[in-house]
C-alpha cells in the first residue's frame, strides 16, 4: 500500500504494508529500494535464514514516511559485522543521514541511530548513475512533492526500474508535460520489469490531483510508450481493497490491450518473487 500501511480481512491477498522492495543478484549485496513496512518482514526472513555478515545497499525513493518509518525495524542495522550503504535523494540542508536520525529522536522514538551496530554509510543522491561492480543504479527526478528519485538497476542484460511516488497527469490537464514523460519513457524503456506507481483507478484520480500519484490510463501509456516487457502495479491507495486492487489491474491490462501493448502486467502481493 501506499501513504500509511492498513490491515485487515480486505487486505489479506495482497497485503497493506508500504514500501520496500528487494533485488538478490548472485555474488552482490542484497539491494533494496525503499523501507516502509515491507521491510520488517524482509528483515524477519534474512534473520531465519541466518544470513551472517549481511551486506547490503538501501536506496531510499524520497523521505515522505511511508518510506522511511520503518528503518529502525530492519533487525540487520542492530548487528555488529554488518554492512549497510544507505541511499537517498538530496535534500538541500536535510542530509539523508539526518533525515533518518531525526525520525529516531527520543520524542518520535524509544531507539536512536547509536543503537545501529552494523557498519553503516549514508549517501545524498542527485540524478546520477553508480557503478557497483558488474551493476549499474541509475537516477531520475520524478514528478512527486519534494525531491523523489526514481531508480533504474541494470546487471548482466536485465533491467528492473522502480518508479514511485510519480504523478503523470492526464493528457487532458494543462499541467500534462509531453517532455516528462518522454524523458521518464526513455528511462525505462525496454525494462524487464518496470515497478511504478499506480495508486488510481482512472475515476479516482480527479479529486486526487497533486497528490504525486498516477492513474491506470496515464500508467499504460507510459508502459506501452517504453515497450517494457513486465509492468508491476504499485503503492495502491490505503482504501482500496484486495478487489479494488483486481479491478485496477484487470482496467490495465485492459487499456494495454487497447493501445495494442505487449506488456505482461501483474499487481503482485506481499512476498511474491520473481526470478529474471
Amino acid at each position: 500500500m501506499g501513504h500509511l500501511p492498513v490491515s485487515g480481512a480486505s487486505t489479506m491477498r495482497c497485503g497493506g504494508n508500504t514500501s520496500c522492495m528487494s533485488i538478490e543478484i548472485s555474488g552482490e549485496p542484497l539491494f533494496i529500494f525503499d523501507c516502509g513496512s515491507g521491510i520488517k518482514q524482509l528483515s524477519d526472513s534474512i534473520n531465519a535464514a541466518k544470513v551472517q555478515r549481511l551486506s547490503a545497499r538501501i536506496f531510499i525513493s524520497h523521505t515522505h514516511w511511508d518510506h522511511i518509518n520503518t528503518i529502525p525495524f530492519f533487525g540487520p542495522l542492530y548487528i555488529r559485522g554488518n554492512q549497510i550503504e544507505l541511499f537517498g535523494p538530496y535534500q538541500g540542508d536535510l542530509t539523508i543521514e539526518r533525515a533518518v536520525a531525526a525520525q529516531m529522536e527520543s520524542v518520535y522514538f524509544p531507539v536512536t541511530i547509536r543503537e545501529f551496530a552494523a557498519r553503516l554509510l549514508f549517501r545524498d543522491l542527485r540524478e546520477e548513475a553508480l557503478d557497483f561492480g558488474p551493476v549499474r543504479v541509475e537516477t531520475m527526478l520524478l514528478k512527486h512533492p519534494g525531491y523523489c528519485l526514481g531508480y533504474k538497476l541494470t546487471c548482466y542484460g536485465r533491467t528492473v526500474c522502480y518508479i514511485t511516488d510519480n504523478e503523470l497527469y492526464l493528457k487532458s490537464d494543462p499541467r500534462y508535460d509531453l517532455a516528462y514523460v518522454e524523458r521518464l519513457a526513455n528511462f525505462v524503456r525496454g525494462a524487464d520489469l518496470l515497478i511504478t506507481d499506480t495508486t488510481y483507478r482512472d475515476h479516482e484520480y480527479p479529486s486526487k490531483v497533486d497528490w504525486g500519484h498516477s492513474c491506470v490510463s496515464e500508467v499504460a501509456d507510459l508502459a506501452a510508450r517504453a515497450e517494457v516487457k513486465r509492468l508491476h502495479l504499485f503503492h495502491h491507495d490505503p482504501d482500496q481493497t484486495d478487489d479494488d486492487i483486481d479491478l485496477k489491474l484487470a482496467e490495465m491490462r485492459e487499456a494495454l490491450a487497447r493501445l495494442g501493448a505487449n506488456v505482461q502486467c501483474d499487481a503482485p502481493a506481499e512476498k511474491s518473487k520473481l526470478t529474471l
